[in-house]
C-alpha cells in the first residue's frame, strides 16, 4: 500500500521536472544559452532524481509494512477462531478484498462458508418485485411484512445462514434450497462449502456506488448488514467510511452501531488481520468495535483483555 509522503514526493518530482522544462522551454525561445543555465538544469536533474530515490524507499518502505504484518500475523491470529465458523458476504466492490480476508480467517483457524458473493443485480431497484417473489417461494418462516425484496431476502439469507439449527432438522438441506435458488436466478454465487449455520458474519464491501441510482443501492447493502446484525454477530469490513458507505451509514446510526463491528481499511494486509480479530471479539467476548483510521473509528485494531 503505497502511502501519503509517496504519493507527494512523486508530485513533487513531476512538478519540478515540469519547471525546469519550462525554463528551459522559454530560454531556448529567445537564444539564450549560458553555463547558469546548464548548471541549473543539471542541479534540477539531480534534485529529482533525488526525490525520485527518496519516492522509492518509501514505497519500499509501505511494501516492507505489508511484509512485516503478513509474517506476524499467524502468531497474532493463531487459534483466536478455533473451531468458529464464519459466512462471508462479498459487495460487487467488495469482492476482490474476500481473498485476504478469508486467507486472515483461515489463519485464526476458523472454517469459512463462501464467499458467498452478492451480484449487482440483488441491489438494483429494477429487481426489487421479482427478488421479492423469489424470496416468498423458497422460505417457510416469517420475513419483515413490507415490499422491500433486498430486506426480505436479507432476512431469509440471515436466517438459514446464521440460526442454529433445530435438532433433528434438516436445516442443511434447506439452506442449500435457498442459496441455490438464489444463484439459479443470478442474484449470488453460492459457496462450495456449507458447514451448517455460522457463529458470525463479515460482509465484506467497498468504495460506495456514485453513478445513476447510487443512493438506492448503497442503502440496499446498507439493509443487508442490518439484517444480518438482527440475526447473528456481524462485522463489516470495507474500505473508507465517506458519503455512501456502509461503514459510514452503520458508524452513523446507533442501533446498527450498537451491533455491528465495522472495520475500515480491508483493502490492506492490516484492515484484512484487524477484521479476523474484530470476528474473535465479537464471538468470544461479544463486543461490538469500530477499527481503523477512518471517521468514526475509535482504534486501530481491538484490544486484547
Amino acid at each position: 500500500m503505497i502511502n501519503f509522503r509517496y504519493h507527494m514526493v512523486s508530485l513533487a518530482a513531476v512538478f519540478l521536472a515540469l519547471a525546469v522544462g519550462a525554463v528551459f522551454g522559454t530560454t531556448a525561445a529567445n537564444g539564450v544559452a549560458s553555463d547558469v543555465l546548464s548548471e541549473s538544469v543539471n542541479a534540477a536533474h539531480k534534485a529529482n532524481k533525488q526525490l525520485r530515490e527518496t519516492a522509492n524507499e518509501f514505497q519500499e518502505e509501505a511494501s516492507r509494512k505489508d511484509d512485516y504484518i503478513n509474517e506476524t500475523a499467524p502468531a497474532l491470529l493463531s487459534g483466536t477462531l478455533t473451531g468458529r465458523r464464519i459466512v462471508v458476504l462479498t459487495t460487487p466492490s467488495g469482492r476482490e478484498h474476500a481473498e485476504g480476508v478469508i486467507e486472515k480467517l483461515g489463519l485464526a483457524g476458523a472454517a469459512v462458508t463462501g464467499p458467498v458473493d452478492v451480484r449487482e443485480a440483488f441491489f438494483n431497484p429494477k429487481n426489487n418485485l421479482d427478488l421479492l417473489a423469489l424470496t416468498r417461494t423458497v422460505s417457510t418462516g416469517t420475513l419483515p411484512a413490507n415490499g422491500d425484496g433486498v430486506e426480505t431476502a436479507c432476512a431469509l439469507l440471515a436466517t438459514v445462514l446464521l440460526t442454529p439449527d433445530p435438532s433433528g432438522a434438516l436445516a442443511g438441506d434447506r439452506r442449500s434450497v435457498v442459496l441455490s435458488a438464489y444463484a439459479k436466478a443470478q442474484y449470488l454465487t453460492a459457496p462450495e462449502r456449507l458447514d451448517g449455520p455460522g457463529d458470525a458474519a463479515v460482509l465484506v464491501t467497498g468504495p460506495a456506488y456514485v453513478d445513476e441510482g447510487s443512493a438506492e443501492r448503497n442503502a440496499a447493502i446498507v439493509t443487508m448488514a442490518a439484517q444480518f446484525g438482527a440475526t447473528g454477530r456481524t462485522v463489516v469490513a470495507g474500505t473508507g467510511a465517506g458519503e455512501g458507505s456502509i461503514i459510514g451509514a452503520v458508524r452513523g446510526d446507533d442501533a446498527l452501531a450498537a451491533r455491528i463491528s465495522t472495520v475500515d481499511g480491508v483493502a490492506g494486509v492490516q484492515g484484512e488481520v484487524v477484521t479476523a480479530l474484530a470476528l474473535a471479539e465479537r464471538i468470544v467476548a461479544d463486543r461490538v468495535g469500530r477499527y481503523g483510521t477512518a471517521a468514526g473509528a475509535d482504534a486501530l485494531t481491538p484490544r486484547r483483555r
